[in-house]
């Protein structure tokens, strides 16, 4: 029998049921914006960054170990701290109203940010959980003047006609006006047919084939994030999350790469209106090949080792011309 090479999976089960049953009582959003709040008044970083789920996921192949932000901070060197907070699908928004904490501080530390598409398109903002609407809704109007313990909310999970609703929300993309749930059923479909192809381009379809459109509230929040990363007076490096576009490409075409690159422009554009046109994004969103993401079947944009050493170069060099012109 050989030996076993990962955690035993009941343990990974009580692990997830563990978290499960603690969000309950202390949503782990709103947690993670407690812990951001005790160290900017304990011992205030050099460097928030603030990530989504690309943040914090290491492939089980990868032989270095280390997150994304982890290796920027080992970039940067010991004279600088660097703090994460991140979580699956962490927005503009909810940056925006983690923000709130910065401000309620003395300190300014340089922001490092990701721009990416699809936590701005209906499949993540209007998840019931991935949208993080409570948590945003509650970060916006905490008061932050007494103890970091006033940080701290519970709700109930989303309930069966919140997924219902949710299964009914439009979301147009490649493949032609479906609902959230078409998708779901035709990835269902095609698993159970063994039919691979067929599910890979459906799921890049609901990932990244979507068109952000100008002027939404999507869009919006991204502007509203830059204001107020001005308005605060923070040095800011901001980048586009990675897409595995090449991947996306064989199954649906040039239109996905051509879809990718407008709706990375649009976010640029949305954010450079807030926070001012001379505002530096690393172009980072289409130049990663398919070999530097730890599953490019998944449409994740999870890098594997190669590709978060890759990004967090391009990323570091930012913040280094950043510090360096003061």
């Amino acid at each position: 029998m050989s030996a076993r090479t990962g955690p035993h999976p009941l343990r990974v089960r009580a692990r997830y049921t563990g978290r499960r049953a603690l969000d309950r009582i202390d949503n782990e959003t709103v947690r993670r914006a407690r812990g951001l709040l005790r160290r900017l008044r304990s011992d205030a970083p050099d460097v928030i960054y603030l990530g989504d789920s690309a943040l914090s996921i290491v492939g089980s192949n990868d032989s270095d170990r280390r997150r994304l932000d982890a290796m920027v901070a080992d970039l940067l060197g010991d004279g600088v701290s660097v703090k994460g907070v991140d979580g699956a699908s962490y927005h503009a928004e909810l940056f925006d109203a983690l923000l709130r904490l910065v401000e309620a501080t003395p300190h300014r530390p340089l922001l490092l940010v990701p721009l990416c598409v699809r936590v701005r398109t209906p499949q993540l903002t209007e998840h019931p959980i991935y949208a993080h609407k409570q948590a945003v809704e509650f970060l916006r109007r905490v008061d932050l003047s007494g103890g970091a313990w006033r940080v701290h909310a519970a709700w109930p999970r989303p309930s069966g006609s919140d997924f219902d609703a949710y299964y009914r929300v439009p979301h147009p993309t490649l493949l032609g006006n479906w609902t959230v749930g078409d998708y779901l059923a035709s990835m269902s479909e095609s698993q159970r047919a063994g039919d691979e192809d067929a599910r890979i381009k459906t799921l890049y379809a609901f990932f990244h084939g979507g068109l952000l459109e100008p002027g939404s509230p999507e869009l919006e929040s991204v502007t509203r994030m830059g204001s107020t990363i001005r308005a605060l007076g923070c040095q800011a490096v901001v980048y586009q999350t990675p897409v595995p576009v090449e991947t996306g490409v064989a199954s649906l075409g040039q239109a996905l790469a051509d879809r990718t690159a407008a709706n990375f422009a649009m976010l640029n554009a949305a954010y450079r209106l807030g926070a001012g046109e001379d505002a530096e994004i690393v172009e980072s969103g289409t130049c990663f090949s398919a070999s530097e993401f730890i599953d490019p079947t998944d449409a994740t944009e999870h890098l594997n080792d190669i590709g978060r050493l890759r990004l967090a170069e391009m990323v570091v060099a930012s913040i280094k011309r950043r510090r360096a012109s003061g």
